[in-house]
């Protein structure tokens, strides 16, 4: 199949770095210490996509992390979820940057929610990957609780129930706070013509840059000219639309040159690029190296 990625390989590194005190097989995995993300060069340095979802509770410092394009500012005490198969990268943060991660396999997260309605589910996913920072403030202590009620829970002498334990627990944390979080912010955002209509295009390139790289493409979808589609996405951001474009596709590029086995043929066919060749001078033009090279290097 053209348009499948088998090839991620964070959820390795996650499993190397996690020892057996801390772990339901390869389904829960606690980090105590955030930070060893960094040195494994998982979170920073380059955009990331994984094969696995990560709830990192930050209890001092700040960080800047991008996610599917969309710059997050974290401030301590904040909880920041990174959900399977979303691209991030870690912009910049400060030396005291201290925290916890939860990493979750796929099939643990869609156990959560065997028999619920489609529908919800959709809508709950939606809202998690539009909603991924939650600043925690007067409510620290409800998270850090459920990590260390989930720790007791991983480092008990009884194995027989322990992953569903773990579920239970994370159902009971997701429905006694999570939920009325994404039910909240759903109603809190308000805007003008122009951010709708930024937001609008965002979606669209959020959904379609792997195939569709023209302006005019998006101004179709927003049923407005491409000039005025210019116009509001540079003054609402201050860049250009194109280079919005070129920016999730450039992204989308690294993180799989880093975060899986695709060969350039591959990633190329992956994002719909007429040929390899093409590819090539597309990142080159942008970048300044080759894929190969940025892969070759960014190894080293």
């Amino acid at each position: 199949m053209k348009n499948q990625i088998k090839s991620y390989k964070w959820q390795n590194i996650i499993d190397k770095i996690t020892p057996e005190n801390c772990r339901i097989g390869t389904d829960v995995l606690l980090i105590e210490d955030a930070n060893a993300f960094r040195a494994e060069r998982m979170i920073g340095e380059h955009p990331f996509k994984g094969d696995m979802s990560i709830t990192i509770i930050y209890d001092v410092g700040e960080a800047v992390f991008k996610i599917d394009m969309y710059k997050y500012h974290v401030k301590a005490p904040a909880v920041i979820t990174i959900m399977a198969g979303q691209t991030c990268e870690l912009i910049s943060y400060s030396e005291d940057l201290q925290g916890r991660a939860i990493s979750v396999s796929s099939s643990f997260t869609d156990s959560l929610f065997v028999g619920v309605e489609r529908g919800y589910i959709h809508r709950l996913y939606s809202s998690m990957i539009s909603n991924p920072l939650t600043n925690l403030d007067k409510d620290h202590n409800v998270f850090s609780q459920y990590y260390q009620l989930l720790k007791n829970v991983v480092q008990s002498p009884i194995s027989e129930f322990k992953i569903d334990a773990a579920r239970h627990l994370t159902l009971a944390m997701f429905y006694g706070y999570a939920h009325m979080k994404h039910d909240l912010m759903s109603n809190m955002k308000g805007s003008n013509r122009q951010d709708d209509i930024y937001a609008a295009f965002l979606d669209a390139v959020g959904n379609n840059y792997k195939k569709e790289r023209e302006l005019g493409f998006y101004a179709n979808q927003l049923c407005i000219t491409a000039k005025h589609l210019s116009y509001v996405v540079k003054e609402v951001s201050g860049r250009t639309a194109l280079d919005i474009i070129e920016d999730y596709v450039i992204t989308e590029v690294k993180a799989l040159l880093l975060s899986t086995n695709m060969t350039i043929q591959q990633i190329s066919d992956y994002l719909n690029f007429p040929s390899q060749s093409v590819f090539g001078k597309y990142f080159k033009r942008l970048i300044g190296i080759s894929p190969k090279a940025y892969r070759n290097m960014k190894k080293n």
